[in-house]
């Protein structure tokens, strides 16, 4: 029976291309509806190798927040959300730059979206009649705070006004909460593209040249419009140097003219190659067919990833009219076996796996899976973390707390020498533990994660324990006689599992909605 209990509330199958593959992205978010239609499942989760995974157990079990970027997420009810909830400072900016205690951008005549258009085929036609660019904003303008900001600080001042006229077509593409919101009509193609290029939250800007290929992609960034010209400046000149390899590349031969288009790719950020450069991908495999100049070999790979979660993706639309997970593990085992050897591509099947089997409510084979995945001596560790992680996530949605007890015990044991992960695995059981109403022994769990942590984690420890205990002890000194963590499940019999939290989900809501 399929069950909207266990849902694993992280990022879609395309944030697996984003850790694993290095290409950007996040699928749309499935909503649960309060009747008793049953939603699609949210199949895997994120980068086990990003910063996000140093994120503790999130959503209905506290931990670390990700460090974000400068970009929003959609909220989940139908009215916008009020903008305090939508603060994420980002990493490459300032510190702590908050958005509402920005100072205020001028009042702005909303003249400036005339020269904006929503059609990308438009767009095309005239990009290629005016020898220009083609800059889309994805943005949500009823809702994304940075959309907001972006369009005050840039697109509405003269300055950008002025720099775009001359180098771009400029395309807004709106995916409003409130249908009032909506233009008179949102071109297909947007939706088309974003699912396409699977980036990761809002705003995302992309600059695609006058035959549709994208070559750059961007977000929010503070200064105004004088710096944000400057930034596009850099991707429209790094195209033109792609543009200048590729017109050499004409006049070139064999492993020579593969070099060169090599060059013209190199231009490019790695997770816009496909599908837009599909083909130049191929011509160079083909022009180093003996690897001579060693991009063969290189370029083989990341063709395989492309077509292989090609290939996973049209399997994961199956899911929601599947009657039993048989039929959908069947078509996954085809497509591991023949793109298998890769440990990137293995460890997407295996947490596809895991979600199928979630989603339709056979948790103990969920828990089979993984523990036959974790015994895997050639499993980096980060993937074996995000599957304690999700093994545990699955676990406590089951309200399986005793054997996700058992499992945050191997995860530690695992860890034991990796400070890090084993102050997250504490923090977990800490909360298990107080689930079980196992106060004492919980409150032990937590003073050993801050011993570890040190004084870096001790503020956000502090607030951890407070969400879970209702109460704070860290003048506590860390007691000595913690219990032992358990061995790892044998192979006969998996123990219940943990779950990394994934990055918080930064999904688009459906056009048109």
């Amino acid at each position: 029976m399929k069950s909207t209990a266990h849902l694993i509330p992280c990022v879609t199958l395309c944030a697996i291309t984003v850790s694993v593959f290095a290409l950007s992205g996040c699928g749309e978010a499935e909503k649960v509806e309060e009747t008793t239609a049953v939603a699609p499942p949210l199949p895997v989760s994120g980068d086990p190798s990003t910063d996000n995974q140093q994120a503790a157990v999130t959503g209905d079990m506290p931990g670390f927040s990700d460090e974000p970027d400068f970009s929003d997420s959609p909220p989940t009810a139908n009215q916008p959300p009020d903008l305090a909830d939508l603060i994420l400072p980002g990493p490459d900016g300032p510190s702590g730059l908050d958005p509402l205690r920005l100072p205020e951008p001028a009042p702005v005549n909303e003249a400036w979206r005339e020269e904006w258009i929503t059609s990308f085929e438009q767009a095309k036609a005239k990009a290629q009649k005016e020898n220009k660019d083609i800059l889309i904003n994805f943005t949500g303008s009823d809702w994304c705070t940075w959309c907001i900001r972006l369009a005050k600080e840039v697109f509405s001042q003269p300055g950008f006004a002025e720099y775009a006229k001359d180098k771009y077509i400029l395309v807004e593409a709106d995916f409003p909460m409130s249908p009032l919101g909506q233009p008179e009509a949102i071109d297909p193609q947007h939706q088309e593209l974003s699912d396409t290029y699977e980036f990761q939250g809002f705003p995302t800007i992309m600059l695609f040249d006058k035959q549709g290929r994208p070559f750059a992609q961007t977000g929010y960034q503070p200064g105004g419009p004088q710096a944000y010209n400057a930034h596009l400046e850099e991707f429209r000149l790094a195209r033109v140097d792609r543009d200048t390899s590729l017109i050499a590349a004409t006049k070139l031969q064999g492993a020579e003219r593969a070099k060169k288009l090599d060059d013209a790719l190199g231009n490019l950020p790695s997770d816009l190659l496909f599908p837009a450069y599909e083909s130049v991908v191929e011509e160079i495999i083909k022009l180093d067919a003996d690897n001579t100049a060693e991009l063969r070999s290189q370029y083989e790979d990341r063709l395989a990833n492309h077509q292989f979660m090609v290939r996973v993706q049209a399997i994961e639309k199956q899911i929601p009219s599947a009657k039993n997970p048989d039929t959908v593990l069947a078509d996954i085992a085809k497509v591991a076996k023949e793109f298998g050897g890769d440990p990137r591509r293995n460890y997407v099947v295996t947490m596809f796996q895991i979600n199928v089997l979630n989603y339709f409510d056979r948790i103990d084979e969920v828990l089979a899976v993984a523990a036959t995945a974790l015994k895997n001596e050639s499993l980096d560790n980060d993937y074996k973390a995000n599957l304690f992680m999700t093994q545990l996530r699955i676990l406590n949605q089951a309200e399986r707390q005793k054997d996700a007890l058992t499992i945050a015990n191997n995860a530690i044991a695992q860890f034991k020498d990796d400070d890090s992960m084993t102050m997250q695995f504490m923090i977990a059981r800490a909360d298990f533990l107080h689930r079980l109403d196992r106060v004492e022994e919980g409150r032990q769990a937590i003073a050993e994660a801050r011993k570890v942590g040190g004084p870096a984690a001790a503020f956000q420890i502090d607030q951890i324990e407070q969400e879970i205990f209702g109460s704070i002890s860290s003048s506590e000194s860390p007691p000595t006689n913690l219990p032992e963590p358990t061995t790892p499940a044998s192979t006969e019999k998996p123990a219940a599992a943990t779950s990394t939290p994934a990055p918080a989900e930064t999904s688009k809501p459906d056009a048109g909605k």
